[in-house]
């Protein structure tokens, strides 16, 4: 059963497909293309426009939704479409003059130069019809640090595995069975058989670990403090 989200959607992306499409642009809709990658269409050409068009388009009436910035990232690093954009927009925006706003932004992406090696981008448009492009993997990472924020307690006890360390520097990090990652510093070990192994750390190696939430400090990367070999 459709809900109301999901009838501002619809009518976003038939609203956004018509403009470009009556601005010259060659649509393509495909509802099992769209169920399958999340692309809720196409475009493939602009009139009088002779350079080669391949750009996925992807519209969201929610802000900072992870699982969707996720599934849409995973999709573009898969190049369905040549280029992908993710737009962040509400009906009230669109009928105030969004479209104008998104058009441009398909177009900026599209052609500036500055863009021409960006395979994915994010546009969030704000209600005053003002906009900012965004990068999603720096999104998704801000996203999942919040929402580690929300999940986990400092302290908290988790275990994963080491995938990196960095002898040189002195830190690595741990990535649980859920794929999220944290940072860990040489300090951070309060076990005397690892921290002797460490050193001598092979790229490549996995070794398991318990450890704990630490927080993140505003980093990338959220903190494990107290790690050690999982205990029997």
């Amino acid at each position: 059963m459709a809900t109301p989200t999901d009838a501002k959607k619809a009518t976003l992306v038939s609203e956004l497909s018509d403009y470009l499409e009556n601005a010259g642009a060659r649509i393509e809709r495909n509802d099992q293309f769209q169920d399958q990658y999340g692309l809720d269409f196409s475009v493939t050409r602009f009139e009088h426009v002779y350079a080669h068009v391949n750009l996925g388009v992807h519209i969201t009436t929610k802000l900072d939704e992870l699982d969707e910035l996720e599934a849409f990232a995973q999709v573009a690093k898969r190049g369905i479409a040549l280029k992908a954009i993710y737009i962040e927009v509400d009906a009230e925006t669109i009928d105030a003059g969004g479209l104008l706003v998104a058009f441009g932004a398909c177009l900026s992406y599209l052609f500036d130069r500055r863009y021409g090696q960006v395979r994915s981008i994010g546009i969030r448009i704000f209600q005053d019809c003002s906009f900012h492009f965004f990068d999603l993997e720096e999104s998704i990472d801000r996203l999942t640090r919040i929402s580690l924020d929300e999940d986990l307690q400092i302290g908290e006890d988790l275990d994963g595995r080491i995938i990196a360390y960095f002898t040189d520097k002195g830190f690595g990090f741990i990535q649980t069975d859920d794929d999220r990652k944290f940072f860990f510093h040489i300090a951070n070990i309060v076990d005397d058989e690892l921290r002797g192994r460490l050193p001598s750390y092979v790229p490549g190696e996995i070794i398991p670990v318990d450890f704990q939430y630490g927080g993140n400090d505003g980093k990338k990367y959220p903190k494990a403090i107290n790690v050690s070999f999982p205990q029997d």
